[in-house]
Formats: structure tokens, sequence, C-alpha cells
């Protein structure tokens, strides 16, 4: 670990006690006070010498709060369950935008839901636009179903969640879905254990993340799309699909998967960060080739 340096130290305590071991999450001054600040916000006053120690120990600052915004909805987190990240929250949002332009009825499936973010502020936009719609989330985890079950709840939101796994080749039935689906969504594990146990600077994740979030929401890969495309997609003659993904190998595989079948195009997507981030695919002549405005003109 990086040594934090004396002068950073006098810094901090120069405008608060609690600030100096937020420095060890943050490595800045200017980040400490940003989230000494939420700490403050959202917590009583009998709380913050305990909420800043668990920070020092490099527990996200999601599950101290126990929440997370994630466009216009309030997530709960919780120990067990993924944080929802910006690059979700970023796509997610555009996908509602480009899904409410069209004004028609659209029913979806999220995999491997965990929190519910993803469906759940699907549901909100369509909703606030007058759009009907009927979603479907699973995971695989009782916990991630518990949590959100919750946010369902929280948000007063209409969203099924069930158990179910997208390597159940009888997932459809399992999950008793019998109305059409038109779209398929999912932030399903994508890196690899290699990447997953290396540093940052080696394209690894953050420490926090190995040592407090669930690695079997992490840890995956190509097995995932393939699973998603075979017993998801396909058998629900669904119109369209966007994945999350981390590496542009696990899009090319999905196109692979799909490169014999004319009815299917597949494209990329990249978020603001110019990072590659999902694999969209639609049904040409279909409702659902709107999804084509999600990707970038990069290939």
């Amino acid at each position: 670990m990086v040594r934090i340096s004396p002068k950073l130290v006098r810094q901090a305590a120069a405008s608060s006690r609690l600030l100096v071991p937020l420095l060890k999450a943050n490595r800045s001054v200017a980040r400490a006070k940003q989230e000494l600040k939420w700490i403050q916000q959202e917590l009583p006053p009998s709380q913050w010498s305990d909420a800043v120690l668990r920070r020092s120990n490099l527990e996200p600052l999601q599950y101290i709060l126990q929440s997370q915004p994630f466009g216009s909805l309030d997530i709960k987190c919780r120990p067990g369950v993924l944080i929802p990240r910006w690059e979700t929250e970023e796509w997610t949002t555009k996908l509602a935008s480009v899904l409410c332009s069209q004004s028609a009825p659209v029913n979806i499936v999220d995999a491997c839901t965990g929190t519910g973010c993803i469906p759940l502020l699907l549901s909100h936009e369509l909703q606030d636009n007058g759009i009907p719609s009927e979603i479907t989330a699973f995971d695989v985890t009782q916990d991630a179903i518990n949590l959100a079950l919750e946010n369902a709840h929280q948000n007063n939101l209409l969203v099924q969640i069930k158990y179910g796994d997208v390597f159940n080749k009888n997932l459809i039935t399992d999950l008793k879905i019998s109305h059409l689906i038109d779209l398929i969504t999912s932030n399903p594990p994508y890196i690899p254990y290699e990447d997953y146990i290396s540093s940052v600077q080696l394209n690894g994740v953050e420490k926090s993340v190995r040592m407090y979030e669930p690695s079997l929401a992490l840890i995956g890969g190509n097995e995932f799309y393939r699973a998603l495309i075979e017993n998801l997609v396909m058998p629900t003659s669904a119109k369209g699909f966007v994945f999350e993904l981390g590496y542009v190998e696990q899009a090319n595989h999905v196109q692979q998967l799909l490169k014999s079948n004319t009815q299917w195009k597949v494209d990329h997507y990249y978020d603001s960060a110019n990072n590659i981030r999902c694999v969209i695919g639609w049904k040409k002549d279909t409702n659902m080739a709107v999804l084509q405005s999600l990707c970038n003109d990069r290939n």
C-alpha cells in the first residue's frame, strides 16, 4: 500500500479528526472530505466514528451507508450483493430512454439481477412514461433475491423477482414465464480469475472489492454469455438483448454464437470513459432494432 505523506495527514487533521482515517481509502483530502460529508448527511452523529473506522478498513461506502443512487432511484445495498456501478447506471438510463421513445409495451427479463437495479430503473422509467411492461428478474443467490425484493418494495415497483440459474437448461420453464419476451438484460459475472486476483495496475480489481464484494458476482467469462444466449435468449424468442461486459473478447464471443443466425445483428456499446461496456443484439425488422441507436460507430 502507498504510504500516506505526513503533509496529507496534517492537512486532513486541520479540518477534522475524522478525515485522517478516511485517507486510507481515498488518498486525497478532497475525496475524504466528500465521503465524510456523505457519512454525516446519511448517518446520525452516534454512528460517524464507526462508519469512518469501517471505511478506513476499505469497506465500501455503499455498504456503510446501505444505499447507492441509481438513476432516479435509491437502491439498498448490503454485504453479499454486488454494489451497482456508474457504468451500469449509464447504459441502463440510456436503454430506458430508447425504450420510452417507442411508446410501445415491452416485456423484459433481467438475469443475474443482484440488487435489482437494472430492471427496477427500467420499470420506473417505463411506468413514468405510461408504457406498459412486464418485467421478471432472477438471481442464483437468496441474498440477492431478498435485497432485490426489498428494493422493489421500497420503490413501489412491480417487478417479479425469482430464483434462477442461467446455466439451467430448463430455466424458462422454472421461471414460469408464459408471456412473450421482447428484451433480455444482464450484468453477469465477467472478470477472469487472473484479473480478479491481479493488482489494479495490472488490470485487476480494487482491493476493497476483493475484500468485501461477492466473488460469485464478479468472476466469470464467456460461459455466462453462452448460457444467456442458449438458455434465455433463444428459448424465449426474445427480439433483443443488452449484456454488460468488460472485454472485447466477450463481445466477439457473443457475435460468434449468433453468426450463423441471419435474424440477428450484434454490435457494441462503449461507455463515457471510452471502455467497451455492453454487447447488444437485436432481431432485424422488429421493434427491438431500436437498440442499434445505443451502439457506437467504432467497428
